[in-house]
């Protein structure tokens, strides 16, 4: 993947980063029917109970943690997450529908990261559901 690519990649969940839960949670525009909407939360659903089958842990690593969506189903799991992004923007998203002390917050290129710790559980949601929806 290119630098530029990457950039633009940045640059596109940074100028979302306030209407991302919209889209996530199918409100306004992004609401596509009773049916295909339901489809989605079941799909949803199943990834939110398989992390609850996880059980407790002590520290979740995030990477893209975005605007805290899975960020505040990782805190009923684990004692503290470390949550990365590249964007400022969903990152302060996230911190400020959480207000959570035990998230830690990177801003970094998962590229060129390197971790400094172990975790425990590393978590990376891509959010790739069978639902036929498009984020536009």
């Amino acid at each position: 993947m290119t630098d530029s690519i990457i950039q633009e990649q940045i640059a596109y969940y940074s100028a979302r980063a306030n209407e991302y839960d919209e889209w996530f949670y199918r409100i306004g525009r992004y609401n596509r029917g009773e049916e295909i909407n339901q489809r989605w939360f079941n799909e949803a659903a199943v990834i939110r109970n398989a992390l609850y089958q996880i059980g407790n842990v002590e520290h979740v690593l995030e990477l893209a943690c975005g605007t805290g969506i899975w960020t505040q189903e990782l805190l009923k799991i684990g004692k503290k997450i470390t949550a990365l992004d590249a964007s400022s923007e969903v990152i302060e998203v996230n911190r400020s529908k959480l207000g959570a002390a035990n998230v830690e917050y990177q801003q970094i290129d998962l590229f060129n990261w390197e971790p400094d710790t172990e975790y425990d559980k590393s978590v990376f949601l891509l959010l790739a559901f069978s639902c036929t929806t498009k984020f536009s």
